[in-house]
């Protein structure tokens, strides 16, 4: 079994106080990280994409077709919902194969999509109570576009978007607690597009709380602390965690290029100077899940990464 004999070959972080001795691997805080089902917004990119990529359609094109097809807070696809099923009756050996045998914490993201995913695993899991936390949405938060006039034409502008507020969030997911969310307005507090630097940091600040101890002990070392988030977000926490510093152009810093599909940036040209980048390196897919230990002091190893075995048999237009 996996932690009664500590053998199983871990992934370290690049740093050396990321290595873990298998024997203390059993003494460190489990983290799932998981990400949502297919949602809407997953099928526009992956339409635009096929059409850019067969070079029916010019960066500007595709760019324009992305932003006034997307939905501020897409809910699940019908593929969604499919993996999603999926992914519950896979819950089930989750449990053995990560062998959990206490606490189960859960925290999402605010976003439908993520709302879903969790609401699904919590029922499958035996989980009675879901932390929402608005610092756990995808990178950008919740925005629309608008068409701008200007000189030469016209343009889309990224302004706040429809965020779902606390108590719909409640009403629509039972058994959801939303106290860490703003009382009043949307979650999202009409902050609108979100750039990499903020989202970077974001990621910093929740790797930093993983690692605090209050919130080991609370979870202790047979639980678990299930993360259910986004592609983007969830891929710049792994890299706060393995303390891979972003800025560096090879790492993509500034170029807010996206991996998961057709997103602002991934038409721009950086994408051919950035393949490396920590949206791909640590990408999870749709449905998938990723299992990795964090100590207190820093260190940190992935059990497995983007284990999504469970979603083999079902085809779904983008991953």
């Amino acid at each position: 079994s996996l932690l009664s004999s500590c053998s199983a070959t871990l992934q370290s972080g690049s740093s050396s106080n990321s290595r873990l001795s298998r024997l203390s691997v059993c003494q460190k805080m489990k983290i799932l990280l998981v990400r949502h089902a297919q949602s809407g917004n997953n099928i526009v990119q992956a339409t635009v994409h096929k059409k850019f990529a067969a070079g029916v359609t010019t960066e500007a094109q595709a760019q324009e077709e992305w932003l006034s097809l997307r939905m501020d807070d897409p809910g699940l696809s019908q593929d969604g919902l499919a993996q999603l099923a999926k992914l519950r009756k896979h819950c089930g050996k989750l449990r053995k194969k990560a062998q959990i045998n206490g606490k189960i914490k859960m925290i999402c993201s605010p976003m439908t999509r993520a709302c879903q995913t969790a609401k699904a695993v919590s029922e499958a899991l035996g989980v009675p109570v879901v932390e929402v936390r608005g610092e756990l949405c995808e990178v950008g938060g919740i925005y629309t576009v608008e068409r701008k006039q200007h000189a030469g034409g016209s343009a889309f502008s990224k302004v706040p978007g429809r965020a779902m507020s606390a108590q719909e969030i409640q009403t629509k997911f039972a058994g959801f607690d939303t106290s860490k969310l703003p009382p009043q307005g949307p979650w999202d507090m009409a902050r609108g597009f979100e750039d990499t630097n903020a989202a970077v940091e974001r990621a910093r600040r929740v790797a930093a709380w993983l690692r605090m101890p209050e919130l080991h002990k609370e979870v202790g070392p047979n639980g678990v602390l299930i993360i259910v988030s986004h592609a983007d977000f969830l891929a710049l926490l792994m890299a706060a965690l393995y303390n891979v510093q972003v800025a560096d152009a090879s790492m993509n810093p500034d170029s807010e290029m996206s991996a998961h599909g057709v997103s602002e940036c991934t038409l721009q040209q950086e994408i051919s100077n950035n393949a490396a980048s920590v949206y791909q390196k640590f990408r999870i897919s749709l449905a998938a899940t990723t299992l990795l230990y964090v100590g207190e002091k820093g260190e940190f190893a992935v059990e497995w990464m983007n284990k999504r075995s469970h979603l083999q048999d079902k085809g779904c237009s983008i991953a």
